[in-house]
C-alpha cells in the first residue's frame, strides 16, 4: 500500500507551533516513513512512500535496534540483481549507497 508523496509532504510539512507530544511522535514517524521510503528502501515509484515500513515506526524506542544498514544493503543487492535482467530498462534502489 502506498501514499502519495506530495500528499505526505503536504500533510507533515510543518509542525505545529502548540504540538502535543503525541503530534511530535507522529511527525517523527511521518518524516522517518518519508526518509525510509524515498532515500534509504528507495524504488521505481518515487512519487510514492509506501507503507511497508510502518509496523517497524509503531515503537519509536525500539526502531533503534533493527539493523538498518543490513537492511538497505540487502535491498541495495536485490535491486542490482534485478538490474541484471535483461529487460531491465532503469536501475532503482539506494544508489547512492552504491556510489560511496
Amino acid at each position: 500500500m502506498t501514499v502519495c508523496y506530495t500528499w505526505f509532504h503536504e500533510r507533515f510539512r510543518v509542525l505545529p507551533a502548540d504540538a502535543s507530544e503525541e503530534t511530535v511522535c507522529i511527525y517523527v514517524r511521518a518524516y522517518i516513513l518519508m526518509l525510509l521510503s524515498s532515500q534509504l528502501f528507495e524504488d521505481k515509484n518515487a512519487n510514492w512512500v509506501h507503507l511497508r515500513w510502518l509496523p517497524y515506526l509503531a515503537s519509536l524506542d525500539k526502531l533503534g535496534r533493527y539493523s538498518w544498514g543490513s537492511a538497505a544493503l540487502a535491498w541495495l543487492y536485490r535491486c542490482l540483481c534485478r538490474g541484471t535482467n535483461k529487460n531491465v530498462v532503469n536501475l532503482a534502489g539506494p544508489l547512492q549507497l552504491l556510489q560511496s
